[in-house]
């Protein structure tokens, strides 16, 4: 029979890991993590293409809680000078839902919790181009990796068919 410290050790070590689990898929809240001065590094790529865009992006983001909105400003920064600015608006319709608007994407859209604890939304952006307006559709995850840290994955998709992605990591 095994002595009795080795068994308590064994369910001290499994509740820790079943602690440590559930800290780790706690859900992603915008307003929270988001709420002040966040950066990010990221790359666009697409191998179809040939194009490899490594940028940063500077984000302020300011919470309204009369309004359950979320302003967040993206300052971005090419690797290869160029610079844009976007800003998003995510309205809080629940624990875990937004309603995402910005000026360049065509209609708002749904931001919902998955069962994992990230964050997942589509929408359709219309880009400038050299060559006129570019409709894009982007499939992002925003997953929290610790306190100071998400990742947003991102498929962006032309006619169906994906063309490139984004990996963006951002640090508090």
């Amino acid at each position: 029979m095994d002595h009795p410290w080795k068994t308590l050790t064994f369910i001290l070590s499994l509740l820790a890991s079943a602690t440590a689990a559930s800290a780790q898929s706690k859900p992603l809240v915008l307003e929270d993590f988001f709420r002040g001065k966040t950066i990010g590094k990221g790359v666009f790529e697409s191998k179809i293409a040939g194009v490899n865009r490594p940028f940063t992006v500077y984000l302020r983001g300011t919470w309204n809680p009369r309004t359950f909105t979320l302003r967040l400003r993206e300052d971005f920064v090419y690797q290869d000078g160029e610079r844009d600015t976007k800003t998003w608006f995510f309205q809080k319709v629940a624990d875990g839902r937004y309603i995402g608007q910005r000026a360049d994407v065509i209609s708002p859209t749904n931001v919902s919790t998955d069962q994992n604890g990230a964050l997942r939304f589509s929408y359709v952006a219309e880009l400038q181009t050299q060559n006129g307006p570019l409709l894009l559709r982007f499939d992002d995850t925003l997953t929290q990796i610790d306190q100071s840290t998400v990742r947003n994955t991102a498929n962006v998709m032309k006619a169906g068919i994906t063309i490139g992605t984004v990996d963006l990591t951002f640090t508090k």
